[in-house]
């Protein structure tokens, strides 16, 4: 990588990192060769550098390129500072003292203001390394910021982005008291053990019940893998009885776990996790999944990527009737992912 001034930037260069305006919106992606328009564009803010690739560079992965950045640097020492410091605050739960919900909502503030925005949030965890040893505190603290990410997009207000996030927090504290044997299971769970690994909503409701917290935040600890249909659990709750605040934790829940690897399988692709929710139905997560999905597939527009078959492509257009089914341009041909039912985008480049 190095730096150039806009002045000095000239057609074909190629961006190392994301380019964001002061409000914080994105101007040019990474990877991303310039044109003089985007040079005029970018000549018009007061950017003292901007970050080019090298020739040997030009293809490298979204993963090196990011782990190669002083700015993902720096938020990857800040998120390991503030998941330690979560781990520490949510093994008082085990002792009679008071919960610092304060303390967790800054451990919160101080992850999101190392980020320009929920959208970087989410490329970052993505492409980060999660901790084996501590994959249940990731996990949660994890869920809370997509909480909170989901809860900004959908608009609701502060009060409201608190109490989402200490519950995203929270609801899946449970596994934390579910021995590792199962967690770590690397072989699909019996029936017997499936109902074993579901009894962590009630160790964690032990957890909780005690305390004085929030409304919201004990039925989303009950609540988070009840579906709109009735074909969740524990109760088999539909839609009219289930807390819109679980049903958003429950979208959280399953792309968090989805995205990230397990002992079972590989992290999916973001576009795969949201073929699951669409092979599940949408109607099972309420209303609030459709714009989540939508804002997520929407990120990865201009980023390379590779389908079935190992062929490399970029995305250009997300379909909102198949949000999983992009159009994939692969140097020579446009391809509507809709119209090969087993082609999928398996790897993020």
């Amino acid at each position: 990588m190095y730096n150039l001034s806009p002045q000095s930037l000239k057609p074909g260069m190629v961006v190392y990192e994301d380019i964001y305006s002061p409000k914080r919106e994105i101007l040019v992606k990474a990877n991303t060769s310039l044109t003089e328009d985007m040079i005029r564009n970018l000549c018009e803010y007061n950017f003292e550098t901007i970050p080019l690739s090298e020739p040997s560079e030009v293809d490298i992965t979204r993963y090196h390129q990011l782990h190669g950045s002083p700015h993902f640097q720096r938020f990857n020492d800040n998120y390991a500072l503030s998941l330690n410091s979560f781990m520490k605050l949510m093994r008082v739960l085990d002792t009679g003292l008071d919960l610092n919900l304060t303390k967790l909502l800054t451990l919160r503030d101080d992850i999101m203001g190392t980020v320009m925005n929920g959208e970087q949030l989410l490329d970052y965890l993505y492409n980060m390394m999660p901790n084996e040893n501590e994959i249940t505190y990731n996990h949660c603290f994890n869920c809370g910021l997509l909480c909170y990410v989901f809860g900004k997009w959908l608009g609701m207000n502060e009060a409201d982005l608190d109490t989402l996030t200490i519950s995203g927090f929270l609801f899946d504290i449970g596994k934390t008291k579910v021995s590792d044997e199962l967690l770590w299971k690397p072989d699909k769970l019996t029936p017997e053990e499936y109902i074993q690994m579901q009894h962590h909503i009630h160790l964690g409701y032990e957890l909780l019940k005690n305390r004085e917290l929030p409304p919201h935040i004990i039925s989303v600890m009950i609540m988070h893998h009840e579906r709109c249909d009735g074909s969740g659990y524990p109760a088999r709750l539909k839609e009219a009885r289930i807390d819109p605040f679980a049903l958003i934790a429950a979208i959280a829940d399953t792309y968090e776990a989805m995205t990230h690897p397990r002992a079972q399988r590989l992290a999916l692709t973001p576009f795969q996790a949201i073929r699951v929710f669409e092979q599940q139905g949408f109607d099972k997560y309420g209303k609030s999944i459709k714009p989540i999905l939508t804002r997520i597939a929407n990120m990865y527009v201009d980023r390379r990527i590779c389908i079935t078959g190992n062929i490399n492509g970029k995305i250009t257009q997300i379909n909102e009737d198949a949000l999983s089914s992009p159009i994939v341009f692969t140097g020579t041909v446009y391809h509507d992912l809709r119209t090969t039912p087993y082609t999928e985008i398996i790897r993020m480049l």
